[in-house]
């Protein structure tokens, strides 16, 4: 039976999370700034899928999600703070207020240097490798799901709603896992097309293919002085047509850089850095040098957006998508967290 999902307002309560107002609204969910306790907030409330018959998967869903988080606790990885369901039985999830700007939108306004876009990476590669370790990974790694925090300028990984973990069940339909596809590694869309006429056969998502997001959003950045602006862009995982250098589209790009950035971005994942590791050690080969060019704006200023007021408060942008949904609350869901905890000590184990 489907359920019609009914989202609050400023002022009302999502099971004792006071709503202040709307961050994000995506197909999945709906994204609040709530206050509990005189702490702030970003509640993620997940959409009914009325399409959706399946209870139990799309319950799954939510699940899986929430597992990812609990296995993570790093300071560049958004921090889970609470799950449930509302009063209209829309499963939630609390999550850390990030007040911050998007990773495109860091780079138009705050014009980075090239040894200040390193740091950055060199924090999200460190969160990786963490991520890595304890058997998750993101599988949607995109500019718009890094914010950088606006009191300290800290990079912090958000929206797990594709995320994987050891063990977890396969969820998907396809033969792609979820994700964004101009970040997803050339490999991918080989497999597809040589498994076309098997409908059962599954992708394997890899380290690999997170090491070629990384690529991919250093690539947009250092080549690209707007890419919040919704346009036409060079493919980066065609099979056939390599993108072209970062050099070629952007000369402020030191050669070092350019000749790792080609690397990540290899059609074949063996010439990739190993490991998110790996890839961090040589982010901090490039940071070691103090050179001018990296010192100076990798684009500049005049070609990017220019904020009339750069330390006004903007709209914090929160992870906004949900790949799941709920399902009706009833008497498993104690149950249920118990399950989970055995879940979560299986594979930490």
């Amino acid at each position: 039976m489907n359920v019609i999902s009914i989202f609050p307002r400023a002022g009302m309560s999502v099971d004792g999370w006071r709503v202040i107002r709307e961050l994000g609204n995506g197909g999945f969910a709906v994204v609040f700034l709530v206050e509990k306790h005189g702490r702030r907030s970003a509640l993620k409330l997940a959409r009914h899928r009325d399409s959706s018959g399946d209870d139990k998967q799309t319950h799954a869903r939510t699940l899986r999600e929430l597992s990812a988080l609990l296995l993570l606790d790093h300071p560049n990885i958004v921090k889970h703070r609470g799950y449930g369901y509302s009063e209209h039985g829309n499963v939630y999830l609390a999550l850390e207020y990030i007040d911050g700007w998007t990773l495109a939108e860091w780079a138009e306004r705050k014009h980075p240097t090239v040894r200040e876009v390193l740091q950055v990476f060199d924090k999200l590669c460190s969160a990786l490798s963490y991520m890595h370790s304890r058997g998750v990974l993101h599988r949607d790694l995109k500019l718009s799901n890094v914010l950088i925090r606006k009191s300290d300028g800290e990079p912090i990984i958000i929206d797990f709603s594709c995320a994987s973990y050891s063990l977890a069940e396969e969820l998907t339909d396809g033969g792609l896992p979820p994700g964004t596809d101009r970040f997803r590694a050339p490999e991918q869309f080989k497999w597809l097309r040589e498994h076309k006429a098997d409908h059962r056969a599954k992708y394997a998502f890899r380290v690999a293919d997170e090491i070629f997001a990384v690529g991919a959003m250093l690539y947009e950045l250092l080549t690209d002085p707007r890419p919040t602006e919704v346009q036409a862009r060079v493919s980066l995982n065609s099979t056939v047509v390599k993108p072209p250098p970062a050099r070629a589209l952007n000369v402020r790009v030191p050669e070092a850089l350019n000749d790792l950035v080609a690397c990540i971005l290899s059609r074949e994942p063996a010439r990739r850095p190993v490991d998110s590791e790996a890839l961090r050690r040589e982010l901090g080969e490039l940071l070691a040098h103090s050179s001018a060019e990296y010192l100076s704006p990798v684009h500049p200023p005049s070609e990017q957006r220019q904020s009339e007021l750069p330390e006004q408060p903007m709209p914090a942008v929160a992870n906004s998508s949900f790949h799941g949904s709920p399902t009706r609350p009833g008497r498993g869901w104690r149950g249920l967290v118990g399950g989970l905890a055995a879940l979560i000590a299986l594979v930490v184990a």
